[in-house]
């Protein structure tokens, strides 16, 4: 083979190199859903074996391509709906710290969190303070979701903005648990409006 075509064939080859597509390494996602649901008895629903605001917070997760990590409690909360609600009560006034499973890795790479739950007695579940205080969420965006039947977000906006000073609170939303729980194309609608209007969506 003589120089010429040993030069071309060179020149062939880093053309061909070239031109083959090279692939970043996938970007892992900068948005998290936290939640707190409740499966079991629950008002107006009837026993169910997917909490309300689980199912809100996955329309959610999917809307934003986010990743999800539930507050599971390490000591179960009763099914049934009136020891449930006994319990909490007993957990605010208390103001009680309820552990929940595991930790979230690579809390850094999160710049948005949503968080959920459902209200108890015009409240958050203690349970979501327990994770509120144990991470640090400056220069975070955090928007709240909540189910509820008929208190609607309650004080709980108020609440989370009064806690998390370091982060941008946006507004969160309310959907009543029953829709949550038996209309996920209307819940799913109302989630895609509410984040267009906090530009989350176009």
């Amino acid at each position: 083979m003589n120089m010429k075509k040993l030069i071309a064939l060179i020149l062939a080859s880093m053309l061909l190199c070239s031109a083959i597509p090279v692939f970043a390494e996938e970007t892992p996602a900068q948005v998290l859903v936290v939640y707190f649901s409740h499966a079991g008895e629950n008002y107006n629903v009837g026993v169910i074996e997917e909490g309300n605001t689980a199912k809100m917070g996955r329309i959610i997760a999917e809307q934003m391509g986010a990743d999800v990590f539930e507050l599971v409690p390490v000591v179960p909360y009763p099914e049934d709906y009136d020891s449930c609600l006994d319990v909490a009560t007993r957990e605010q006034q208390k103001k009680a710290r309820p552990e929940y499973e595991g930790e979230i890795e690579n809390w850094e790479q999160y710049d948005t969190v949503f968080i959920g739950f459902p209200i108890w007695w015009g409240n958050i579940p203690n349970i979501v303070y327990t994770f509120m205080e144990a991470y640090d969420f400056t220069g975070k965006t955090v928007i709240p979701f909540n189910t509820h039947e008929g208190s609607g977000q309650a004080h709980s906006q108020r609440d989370i903005e009064e806690l998390l000073t370091s982060a941008t609170v946006l507004k969160g939303l309310a959907v009543r648990g029953s829709k949550a729980q038996n209309d996920a194309d209307g819940t799913g609608a109302d989630v895609a409006n509410w984040l267009k209007s906090i530009g989350l969506a176009q």
